[in-house]
């Protein structure tokens, strides 16, 4: 593994586990207290779960930029689109449109943090 991989998984794993802290504390402590966070709470799941999901996975194997840019749009249509559609028909959770804001959110920050990544690999930084 090289030090771009390590990288990558790194910071998916640091995504995944701050998301998850935040949406077991962080979310009922906003519901318990009524706090208008203007919907942040919610979304923790949906706002982690591509990036989280793609840097994770790139850790593993190196994938080739083109990949990774399939993989992001693959990653944020299944989250936003698909996922949401499980809690609309009553199979999972439950459908919120700003659910779906946030993974195509989550999916644009997976593609800027990926170039600002591949820049610095490019130049030799990384």
């Amino acid at each position: 593994m090289n030090i771009v991989d390590k990288t990558y998984f790194i910071l998916g794993t640091i995504i995944l586990v701050v998301g998850m802290l935040l949406c077991f504390t962080y979310r009922p402590y906003v519901y318990t207290n009524n706090i208008n966070d203007f919907g942040f709470a919610n979304a923790i799941g949906s706002l982690i779960s591509v990036i989280a999901f793609c840097f994770i996975a790139w850790g593993q194997k190196n994938y080739t930029n083109k990949d990774k840019n399939k993989q992001i749009i693959i990653a944020t249509l299944a989250y936003s689109f698909i996922w949401e559609s499980l809690g609309l028909v009553g199979i999972w959770g439950t459908f919120d449109k700003m659910d779906i804001v946030a993974a195509l959110l989550s999916g644009l920050l997976t593609y800027v943090a990926k170039e600002l990544i591949e820049k610095k690999r490019a130049q030799g930084i990384t």
